[in-house]
């Protein structure tokens, strides 16, 4: 059965300066509640400072899914798994075709996500006795609102925010860079709450710092985003919170679970051994691994495998072991990916040698043996001919752009971030590129605005949207 996925007419309210405003949460609570009689409260009895903490955990839910859905879609979309599976959405992702008839449940997560976050800010600074201006709590809410509003501006072609603090009233669509302006407005106020809440809102604002980087990166400001990197240390680590309790981490429900996806012909199976950051199970090899389409498959039975094939009764199936049950955490922003920033950052301006002292600082962590210095930045290529599970640098085409791409890959693999860097990059793998199945001429880069937005907003009437196809468009009617 595909996943369920749905639409929402919530949408995030426009501040002061065009910038959008929202407020969401990963991290679970430690406290406990006991329903003696379950069932509808009204919305006043929330209003109780004692219960913030709880209102904001309400909000982990909505981000939760945001972060799993694009985690799981993108590696699907771009290069991260092999689509193996059955569902109709799979077949279309892995050769790279993707319409605004497909983008609705992705689109009305993000804005439930951030307008249920806006409904919990106004919730705090209504209550006489919550101090929303101290509070780790609003410093976490503002951090996470960063994250989602620069999820937004990552993933989508285009945005569209409501305007004058009116839910009601739909704005017209807007450049993703809106979503990377509001990131910034958020994490910026983040990092002063956090930091006026003191040690519980330390990792708060550290987070936020981190975010920064990610959306001065997503606006071109490398100088910004480098500065804000630069604060946060190698080992830092923020991530959305899954419990076997409470709710899953449906990329491995879709890849360990079922064989929907998996790593066979992706980056990390074309390494000599495998990388830390990229483990994965073989479950099942090809009969014929030189006709791999036109094989049977033979399973491995290694240990916590479900099946030995894709869901697709033909692929041999790679399990991705990076998320080992439901419970796992997806990272959302690392200490390692502030380093790889630093590190683009050099490569832009031909630093080579600070680039390479960055890459290895990564490789450090990881306990991979560091590179030599590239002899060029080159360009990006298909396929990556850097072996990272080696660090040779000698070979063929292995230049600065070739070693950024495959480090990238591997450190951020299934977090939800690789079809944004192909598409900043213009990558040549969205140039027909296929990971196992065969795909279209040109794969989409991002997401376009859906349909029953294009049907419901009236302010989008006779509005030129973008398809993800390069610069292809089509009017909203």
């Amino acid at each position: 059965m595909a996943r369920a996925q749905r639409t929402v007419s919530k949408r995030p309210i426009m501040a002061a300066g065009g910038l959008a405003v929202g407020l969401v949460l990963l991290l679970l609570s430690s406290c406990s509640l006991d329903i003696q009689n379950p069932g509808a409260i009204t919305d006043d009895s929330l209003n109780d400072a004692s219960l913030m903490r709880v209102v904001v955990n309400g909000i982990a839910n909505e981000f939760n899914t945001m972060v799993e859905g694009f985690a799981f879609d993108n590696a699907r979309l771009g290069d991260g798994l092999a689509g193996t599976g059955s569902y109709f959405q799979t077949g279309r992702l892995r050769r790279g075709a993707m319409d605004w008839e497909e983008t609705a449940g992705d689109w009305g997560q993000i804005h439930e996500t951030i307008w249920t976050g806006q409904q919990a800010w106004g919730r705090m600074t209504s209550l006489e006795d919550f101090d929303e201006t101290t509070s780790e709590l609003a410093s976490r809410a503002w951090m996470l609102m960063g994250f989602a509003h620069r999820t937004f501006g990552e993933n989508f072609c285009q945005v569209v925010y409501s305007v004058d603090f009116d839910p009601e009233l739909a704005g017209p669509v807007q450049p993703r860079e809106v979503a990377f302006d509001s990131a910034v407005v958020a994490f910026n106020r983040a990092i002063t709450i956090g930091t006026a809440a003191g040690s519980a809102g330390a990792d708060f604002a550290m987070a936020s710092r981190a975010g920064l980087a990610q959306a001065y990166m997503g606006k071109g400001d490398f100088g910004q985003a480098v500065t804000h990197a630069q604060q946060v240390p190698t080992d830092f680590v923020l991530s959305a919170i899954f419990s076997l309790q409470s709710n899953n981490n449906f990329v491995y429900v879709e890849t360990g679970g079922r064989a929907e996806g998996g790593v066979f012909g992706t980056y990390a199976w074309q390494l000599d051994s495998q990388d830390p950051r990229a483990p994965f199970t073989i479950c099942g090899t090809f009969d014929d691994p030189d006709n791999p389409k036109n094989s049977d498959v033979t399973p491995t039975n290694a240990a916590g495998c479900t099946s030995h094939q894709g869901a697709d009764g033909v692929t041999a199936h790679y399990r991705q072991d990076k998320y080992l049950d439901e419970g796992s955490d997806i990272p959302v922003a690392t200490g390692v990916e502030m380093r790889l920033i630093e590190a683009e950052a050099a490569l832009v301006s031909n630093d080579l040698a600070t680039f390479t002292a960055r890459i290895n600082d990564v490789r450090t962590f990881y306990g991979l043996a560091a590179i030599a210095q590239p002899a060029t930045r080159g360009a990006l290529e298909y396929p990556n001919a850097y072996d990272a599970s080696t660090g040779d640098v000698t070979g063929a085409g292995v230049d600065g752009w070739s070693i950024l791409d495959g480090e990238r890959w591997l450190t951020t693999w299934l977090e939800g971030r690789r079809v944004w860097d192909l598409h900043r990059w213009n990558h040549p793998f969205l140039d027909g590129g296929i990971v196992f199945w065969d795909s279209e001429a040109r794969r989409v880069s991002c997401w376009p605005i859906p349909e029953i937005e294009c049907t419901l907003n009236d302010a989008l009437r006779g509005e030129t949207l973008l398809t993800g196809l390069g610069s292809e468009t089509m009017t909203c009617g």
